[in-house]
């Protein structure tokens, strides 16, 4: 099972790449409506996002066109209302170190995470790369 810490710190990370999915914690609603304040705060900064809908424990955001600056202000100001998370377990940094190298592998410039630093940095993909098919693929590598 994907551990939630770990879908959350590798969505974060493609945040910085322009679009990306936020998961969350969960169903319950405590949650479900802190990741709503989270995305509704986002959107006062500029942010295009949309709520989670019930039930569900992730939202879409769309960074594309969005200044690098401009995205990292605004995760700042609404990290107050960022769903906590588990620090990420061995077992997780090591999936997210396999799923960065296949990243650079497949010419997208992406930093090994930490315990410290859990998230992943990701740039922009190689020209006529499809950034969602290479997410992809190397999260099935990966084990994720």
């Amino acid at each position: 099972m994907v551990s939630r810490m770990k879908r959350f710190i590798f969505a974060l990370a493609f945040l910085v790449a322009g679009c990306g999915v936020i998961p969350g914690l969960g169903a319950d609603d405590n949650r479900h409506d802190q990741l709503v304040k989270y995305a509704q705060c986002l959107r006062q900064q500029g942010i295009n996002v949309a709520d989670p809908p019930p039930g569900e424990d992730s939202f879409n955001l769309d960074g594309r066109g969005v200044p690098k600056d401009k995205l990292e202000a605004a995760l700042t100001t609404c990290k107050k209302y960022r769903p906590q998370e588990r620090p990420p377990t061995a077992e997780d940094l090591e999936r997210m170190r396999k799923s960065a190298a296949c990243l650079r592998r497949n010419g997208v410039d992406a930093s090994d995470p930490t315990a410290a630093d859990p998230g992943i940095r990701v740039g922009s993909p190689p020209p006529g790369k499809d950034l969602d098919a290479i997410t992809a693929a190397c999260e099935k590598e990966a084990g994720q």
